[in-house]
């Protein structure tokens, strides 16, 4: 009977060994966003942040919340900017996968298509992404699970509102605003149509249809209003095509934009006289300044074993790298991994000091610092740094 009881204690003991690591040792977390196809550019480098953030705090020993010791594990399918594709994906990471904390997406046509289904989850895990269709959400019933990790543009925090402030000190009287013809393209003539109107700037709108090329007509017919500033497009593909034509015809050499890179402006800094962008982190100036961004940079130039993008760093300031960080402090404060409404009452009473500055407004909106850029003729930059109050 002895050695009978030992016997089973031994086996006991091997079983408990054989077994993998508890559950609760590893908090998944998700991440939906485009990292390949056209428009990659708001996706690739979040999914590039989230991995460096979760491979710093597992190689650090992860993070304790209680008594307890966890790692991260982070499940980023590419959506490729496809809403079918992203609703599959979502499914599998909630349903299969069981994450609680899902990043992204940064597009709307993702969100849109796979936001039937996630209100359907309410309640059971957070989605914190940048989508401009997720600010309308946010408040309205069954969209407990939203946060925006993006600055809405209007507002007295907005950067739209502030950049506009910033428009008006350089002297415009009048701006011409040339947005493509689409869902953002709309949203963007009615967020900006009354900040122009407050600030006493004159704003003159034309749509372009998809997929344009030729820009000479809309330019024309701008042009005739004899405005002090382009306010073009909203994604370099476009950007920089505009910018050429205008400033190769001379119809425009002052241009003022809320989206896009300064691509468009670098390539053509002999022509343009002003280029005016917000960029939410000018990455070239902020690491000789701040430890965090030098540190930031100096990481992912070890872990990805590449140079730094810098053209397309400034999108970790929406679903990535400080955001993992912020979570992982917020499940700290809230005392829980599991308990997801605890956790976005952390997050949305957290001021967080990282590569930026984050909070969060009364809506679960995310507000942080941003840079404003001013290029001249032949290329010099001078940067204004922003704190939204």
């Amino acid at each position: 009977m002895k050695n009978n009881g030992f016997l089973k204690a031994i086996i006991a003991a091997a079983a408990l060994a054989a077994l993998p690591a508890a559950a609760q040792d590893v908090v998944k977390i998700g991440q939906i966003e485009a990292q390949t196809g056209p428009l990659a550019t708001y996706g690739w480098m979040g999914s590039q942040g989230a991995k460096l953030a979760v491979e710093e705090i597992n190689k650090s020993g992860g993070f304790k919340v209680g008594a307890k010791t966890y790692k991260l594990e982070l499940i980023s399918p590419d959506t490729r900017a496809n809403p079918q594709e992203a609703l599959i994906q979502m499914k599998q990471l909630l349903e299969q996968d069981k994450v609680k904390y899902v990043f992204g997406p940064f597009l709307t046509n993702v969100f849109n298509g796979i936001e039937p289904y996630t209100t359907q989850n309410n309640g059971k895990f957070l989605l914190m992404g940048g989508a401009t269709a997720i600010h309308a959400k946010l408040g309205t019933p069954n969209h407990e699970y939203l946060l925006r990790t993006w600055n809405w543009d209007a507002g007295e925090a907005g950067f739209g509102q502030l950049m506009v402030d910033y428009l008006k000190k350089q002297g415009a009287k009048k701006v011409a605003m040339l947005f493509q013809n689409d869902a953002f393209g709309k949203v963007a003539v009615d967020i900006y149509t009354p900040i122009f109107k407050k600030a006493g700037i004159d704003l003159q709108v034309e749509l372009f249809e998809p997929g344009t090329k030729d820009f000479s007509a809309p330019l024309a017919k701008l042009a005739a209003g004899k405005p002090d500033y382009l306010f073009p497009g909203y994604v370099d593909a476009v950007l920089y095509d505009i910018v050429r034509q205008a400033t190769e015809t001379g119809m425009f050499k002052k241009f003022f934009t809320v989206r896009g890179s300064m691509g468009p402006a670098l390539k053509n800094k002999d022509l343009i006289d002003d280029y005016i962008a917000y960029l939410p982190k000018y990455f070239e100036a902020a690491e000789k300044t701040e430890p965090r961004t030098k540190a930031f940079v100096a990481d992912y130039k070890a872990f990805y074993k590449r140079d730094f993008p810098y053209d397309q760093a400034p999108l970790c300031s929406s679903s990535c790298y400080d955001h993992v960080y912020m979570l992982v402090a917020a499940m700290k404060k809230a005392g829980t991994v599991d308990d997801v409404a605890k956790v976005k009452q952390a997050l949305i009473t957290s001021k967080y000091k990282g590569v930026w500055n984050i909070r969060y407004d009364s809506t679960g909106e995310a507000v942080f610092d941003f840079d404003i850029l001013h290029m001249k003729k032949g290329g010099t930059i001078t940067s204004t740094h922003i704190e939204p109050k």
